[in-house]
């Protein structure tokens, strides 16, 4: 197999599991429970704590969403 082929699919693979994560964990910008938009005094530590893993994995699959495409782009250009 070309070192290419192996570079796509690897950025590919990359992708698919940015994009679950973002799926499951979406992008929050701020703590929503229930619908409603809780004021800073509402906000408890649990939901500070629960907050800080969805954005940690949010982040982690927007990372792993540009890392793949950076791969994808990189192996365009191998020969």
């Amino acid at each position: 197999m070309d070192t290419s082929h192996v570079i796509n699919s690897l950025g590919l693979g990359l992708d698919i599991a940015g994009v679950v994560l973002i799926f499951f964990f979406g992008l929050p910008s701020r703590i929503i429970k229930q619908g409603v938009l809780l004021l800073e005094g509402d906000i408890t530590e649990k939901d500070k704590m629960k907050n800080k893993v969805i954005k940690r994995w949010a982040k982690t699959g927007m990372a792993c969403l540009l890392l793949g495409f950076i791969l994808q782009v990189i192996s365009n250009f191998l020969i």
